[in-house]
Parts: structure tokens; sequence; C-alpha cells
């Protein structure tokens, strides 16, 4: 969930994988420890950081993917809180349909990584005989038994925290969250006079009844304020003063 791509430093971590380069900054390594030091078990914290490392990589390899198909290379860059799929745009090729299915394609590819990548740890839950308590009741994995290891049970239950909840709040309509770009891309095909400005009144009403949400009902602090911020954003993209452009980036 970044706007642009960050500055290089001379401590990003760059790898290759599947043919796309990858770059890990820092401050993506310090922002998950301090997501992650609401637990004082070291262990706790280790084991967060990698499933927040491997879930972001996940999501943006899903944006990776789609972008590589539809004919341009991409690169993914990991930082902050989130991580960013970019391109360089080339000529258009005979896989390119209409340029808004092409570019909500590529948007919805990164939650649907995300979604299978959850589908495959409840499949290993019912394969095993586990299953996992979650969100409003719900028993994820067909199995009869719950974890038995504490540690081996958090990092199941982050790893579909990560991958079903996140990917579900990524999809509501506040830009620059990949159910923005969608809900733009839709609202500026529909009405191409208006459409960019429906799209951040969108995101305004979105990403403020979502920061509401996240004080009264799930008491997260800094889930109100990201929405909250998100929703200013798009205030000020509205207002003139500020927006987001300098091509595409998921």
């Amino acid at each position: 969930m970044l706007i642009g791509e960050p500055a290089r430093t001379p401590y990003d971590w760059s790898f290759s994988l599947a043919g796309i380069p990858v770059r890990v900054h820092p401050l993506f390594w310090l922002v998950a420890l301090l997501l992650g030091s609401r637990n004082p078990e070291p262990t706790a914290v280790v084991s967060w950081i990698a499933v927040l490392f491997v879930s972001i990589l996940v999501h943006e390899l899903g944006h990776a993917v789609a972008i590589r198909y539809f004919g341009w290379q991409p690169q993914i860059v990991l930082y902050g809180l989130g991580g960013l799929a970019v391109y360089h745009p080339g000529p258009w090729n005979a896989r390119r349909g209409g340029e808004p299915l092409t570019q909500i394609i590529i948007s919805a590819a990164g939650p649907l990584a995300g979604f299978a990548l959850a589908a495959l740890v409840i499949a290993i839950l019912s394969a095993t005989g586990h299953f996992m308590p979650f969100y409003f009741g719900l028993r994820l994995g067909t199995g009869t038994v719950p974890i038995a290891d504490p540690r081996l049970a958090d990092l199941t239950w982050d790893l579909l925290f990560v991958n079903i909840f996140w990917g579900l709040i990524n999809l509501f309509p506040v830009y620059p969250l990949d159910g923005g770009k969608i809900s733009r891309e839709i609202l500026v095909a529909l009405h191409p006079g208006d459409g960019l400005r429906q799209s951040l009144v969108l995101s305004i009403a979105a990403g403020g009844a979502l920061a509401v949400v996240a004080v009264i009902y799930l008491e997260s602090i800094f889930m109100a304020v990201l929405f909250g911020y998100l929703a200013y954003g798009s205030y000020q993209a509205l207002q003139g003063s500020g927006g987001y452009g300098g091509g595409r980036p998921w």
C-alpha cells in the first residue's frame, strides 16, 4: 500500500523470485518489528515478522504475475507497512483487453493471491485434522482438534489474519488500497467526465466510516489513524492540493 517507489538505500535486500526483482527496504523490517512488539516473547515477534514478510510478498507477487501476464516487466518493493509492484509501461500486446479491465485484474490479483495462501493454510489444517477458531465464531479447517503447540497456533492465526482480514480490508473502496483502485477504474469507465471525483468522494466516505468502525468496534487506534489518513489524502486530492500520480503502483 504505497503511493510511489521509495529511494534505494545501502541496506536494501535485493533478490529475484520467479524472474521478478524484489527489493526489501530496511523500514519494512522496522515497521514489522514495531507491529510485532505487542508480544513480549521474542520467538513470537520473529514469527510475526516472517508472516508479514511472506504474506505481503505473496500479495505483491499476485500483482506482479498479473502485470507480467499483460506484457510488462514488474518489480516488487517491500517498504514500511506494505509493498509495491511497479512496472515500466511498454507497448500494448495481444493479451491486453480494455485498459480499465486490465487494471482491475492487476489490482484484484494481489488480494486473490493472499486468499489463495490462506486457502492453502486451511487445507493443511484440514488434512492434519486441525481447525483454527476465527472471527464471528468461524472454524477454519474441517478438523476437530485445535493446534496444541501455542507457537504454531500463533503462526497459523497470524497467517490467516493477515491474508484474510487484511485482504478483505484491502478491497474496500479506499484509495490507494486495491479496492480503491478497482472502484476508480470502474467509475472512470462508467463516468469518464466525473468518475475520478466520484471515486475520491467514495474513498473519503469509506475511509471515514472504517476509521469510526475501527475505534468503536475493533478498538484499534492504529487502524483508525490509518483510514483517517487515507480519507484525508483523498480529500486533499479532491481539493486539488494533493493527489496520486506518477504511474501505476500496486
